[in-house]
């Protein structure tokens, strides 16, 4: 199934090349299921979403808010489903050569104060994020002088106003999948202005609109854009957000709300068994390109800038642990190669394992050849081996998976000092955009989101190059890893894509930048009243196009 799919996304890209941009936008009202009439009449008068994620003040630019509002509000560009197909969202897309990419606004999209939406606001956009961090139209340079070149060379804006073309610096058979969430500003909102309102914050082109935000409550709601060109089935979202698993999915056995959402995120296993037997409750499984539990090294500075301390680590961890406690019943063990088999370019790469002489003779090589009284190695000094490892102490699983690392490198040899911090504080200390270029961390368990993992060059690149403006977090420098993304950038076709995608996952199983501690796919879960659910890859059940298409029984 996993290598089936794998070749579907393959086969995806390579249609996107051919006829870019001729599938069709969100269902209008008249191709809607039997029930939404678009004259007030909803199929669903009101849905509601239960959801953990920790939003405080429900304006743009705040993340865990931007990432719920792509699925009402904030249509991205584009959206791709779940046999890797991509379809046009805010616009359609074309190209000729992977080089220069044409995207053209879809006819009646309006902001929802009534203004038309236009090329002008991508490219106002990518300009405004050029002043944060990123490197669109100009090249990043930070602290240490490492540069970021910048991505497009140029652009052109169509006579009407209502497509332009970007050129990429070097043809990239991926690029849409970097529009997957790439959320338009309104140009006539922002520009000009040091600081907007709330309300501004809160002009949107999607086909709904924030209509409250009830900190106390704990409740967002979003009623129909007016300006929308076409009807959906869904009169009312509500999201509730909670402040942990338990009650959510309490919730949702109760009828309470209809379905439960976290970015990038699935049922976690705890709950699974019990959602599996309830008869009101649908499980939905989707194969997953995100990988849910990372173990990142800091590989620049620290005791894992040292390789074999970091392929020790890989040789005395039990990966089937992890898959079995923090995972479904479709966890499985990675390969080396850290990317999933759902993943474009993937390739086979030997499977991760316990091998604890191997590990014993990593150690040795990192100078660490006997071990203490207390059954730690030791260097020749007698000082222990040793390092800390943070996690976000507000997402359980990564927790657990902190604590089972610690469990289990102490059993073999290697002290852990667990740094369970707040995210923040998470954020500063392992990314390069929170913490202005000074990842702290010297290992961290990370969550790596579909969408992150096929940014720019894909197979998660964006988390591992250490010159990367917002992620780098494993701060990896290395010439040879920049060849590499060089030829990933290069590619014309996706036939060279794959080889220079297969030569990245070679690089991480010799040199261990990062481990995969499980991959899986993801299960969602949604009341089985709702019918004729749409998924999308990158934002599974809270997406623009399953609000035209769910109705319920």
């Amino acid at each position: 199934m996993r290598r089936l799919f794998s070749l579907l996304l393959s086969a995806a890209l390579l249609a996107a090349l051919a006829a870019c941009g001729a599938e069709p936008a969100p269902p209008a009202a008249s191709e809607a299921p039997e029930g939404a009439d678009g004259a007030g009449e909803y199929a669903i008068e009101r849905l509601v979403i239960g959801t953990t994620a920790a939003i405080e003040s429900a304006v743009r630019d705040e993340y865990y808010y931007d990432m719920l509002a792509s699925g009402t509000s904030e249509p991205p560009l584009v959206y791709q489903d779940t046999q890797g197909e991509y379809h046009p969202l805010l616009a359609s897309y074309e190209t000729e050569d992977a080089a220069t990419w044409t995207y053209t606004v879809l006819e009646g999209m309006t902001w929802s104060d009534g203004v038309e939406v236009t090329a002008e606001d991508i490219l106002y956009t990518l300009q405004y994020e050029d002043g944060n961090g990123a490197a669109n139209f100009v090249s990043q340079t930070d602290e240490e002088g490492e540069v970021t070149e910048a991505k497009y060379s140029g652009y052109s804006i169509s006579a009407d106003g209502r497509s332009i073309s970007l050129t990429l610096k070097s043809p990239n058979v991926r690029e849409l999948s970097n529009m997957t969430s790439f959320r338009v500003m309104p140009r006539h909102v922002y520009e000009g202005k040091s600081e907007i309102t709330e309300a501004e914050g809160r002009v949107s082109c999607g086909p709904y609109v924030l209509e409250s935000f009830n900190r106390e409550a704990g409740t967002l709601t979003f009623t129909v854009n007016p300006y929308y060109p076409d009807t959906p089935n869904v009169g009312t979202i509500v999201y509730q957000l909670f402040g942990n698993e338990d009650t959510m999915y309490m919730a949702l056995q109760s009828g309470d709300i209809d379905l439960v959402w976290n970015y990038s995120a699935g049922v976690p296993a705890a709950y699974q068994d019990v959602l599996a037997a309830d008869e009101g409750i649908e499980l939905v499984d989707v194969p997953a390109s995100n990988v849910p539990a990372v173990l990142g090294f800091n590989n620049a500075r620290g005791p894992f800038a040292d390789e074999e301390l970091r392929l020790a680590v890989s040789c005395a961890l039990d990966y089937g642990a992890f898959g079995t406690y923090f995972g479904s019943a479709w966890a499985e063990i990675p390969n080396r190669g850290f990317v999933p088999p759902t993943t474009v370019g993937y390739t086979d790469t030997e499977q991760l394992g316990t091998d604890l002489e191997a590990a014993a003779g990593h150690m040795a090589a990192a100078g660490y050849a006997e071990k203490n009284g207390e059954g730690f190695y030791v260097d020749a000094e007698g000082k222990e081996a040793a390092f800390t490892l943070t996690f976000n102490s507000s997402r359980e699983n990564h927790v657990g998976c902190a604590e089972l690392v610690k469990t289990q490198l102490e059993s073999f040899g290697i002290r852990v000092e667990l740094d369970g911090v707040d995210s923040d504080t998470y954020n500063a200390k392992t990314s390069n955009r929170f913490s202005e270029n000074n990842v702290t961390m010297e290992a961290a368990i990370y969550g790596y989101t579909s969408a992150g993992m096929g940014m720019m060059n894909g197979l998660g690149t964006i988390y591992v190059d250490g010159s990367h403006a917002v992620q780098g977090g494993c701060q990896v420098f290395d010439a040879a890893f920049q060849e590499l993304l060089g030829e990933l950038a290069a590619a014309a076709d996706t036939e060279e894509y794959y080889a220079a995608a297969g030569e990245v996952q070679r690089y991480y199983a010799e040199h261990c930048p990062l481990i995969a501690l499980y991959w899986d796919n993801m299960l969602l879960a949604h009341s089985a009243r709702l019918q004729n659910v749409t998924v999308d890859a990158v934002f599974g059940l809270n997406n623009i196009v399953n609000w035209f298409t769910v109705t319920e029984s």
